[in-house]
């Protein structure tokens, strides 16, 4: 699968580079300073939960496009820069709320033997690979057919993904732990560590939440 995803990446690394500075550098730019806003603030409600509400929605709101591109990359068609941009802002709000309503569940299941917790985490990895179907049902039930044909391999997936990317940031870190903490510098890494990583991450889970599909969920709607 490597040799796909790097055949894929340089394919359209015209539309990766545009979508990054596009799509992942003000979205990251955006969460990150909220982060710092709300943990900062005296009046600020459970901050550590807003944390990692952004940290979660920076890797799903940027998604689709990259989808897309992938998606109809296996068709041999080639995806406009500017039509991934619509199909983002198209998803945009249908990620947010299920994210946000997901992230929630997950957050509250730790409290009940992190049953919840496990699945909810699932489902918002999962679901943002299937979010161009017609209806939420729809949307669930072919990312719940994913998880039970990927089942132990997609939580090596989940965890192999969060470890790559935080060990890059605590790299980061303990490499500007010699300088100056500068707020300026934290955000431009963090920006520049997910420009590089997100789009290697997405196209590796659409191909392989989607390997078995031959055409889209229904492709008229892209």
């Amino acid at each position: 699968m490597i040799r796909e995803i790097l055949d894929i990446y340089n394919r359209n690394w015209s539309q990766i580079l545009f979508w990054s500075i596009l799509i992942i550098l003000p979205v990251t730019m955006i969460t990150f300073l909220s982060m710092i806003y709300v943990s900062g603030s005296e009046n600020s409600i459970a901050p550590h939960y807003f944390s990692g509400l952004a940290i979660f929605l920076n890797f799903i709101l940027c998604i689709p496009p990259f989808l897309k591109m992938v998606i109809v990359d296996r068709q041999d068609e080639t995806v406009k820069p500017a039509e991934g941009i619509v199909f983002f802002w198209k998803q945009f709000g249908l990620l947010l709320a299920v994210s946000s309503i997901l992230y929630f569940i997950a957050f509250i299941g730790m409290y009940l033997l992190f049953i919840p917790t496990i699945i909810a985490f699932i489902l918002l990895i999962v679901f943002p690979f299937f979010s161009e179907g017609p209806s939420i049902r729809e949307i669930f039930y072919q990312s719940a057919k994913a998880i039970k044909r990927e089942n132990i391999a997609l939580i090596g997936d989940i965890l192999v993904i969060v470890f790559v990317n935080l060990g890059i940031w605590l790299i980061v870190l303990l490499f500007l732990e010699q300088y100056d903490n500068n707020l300026l510098a934290y955000l431009l890494i963090r920006i520049l560590v997910n420009i590089l990583v997100f789009p290697i991450f997405y196209i590796y889970l659409t191909l392989r939440f989607r390997k078995n599909e031959a055409i889209l969920l229904a492709a008229e709607r892209w």
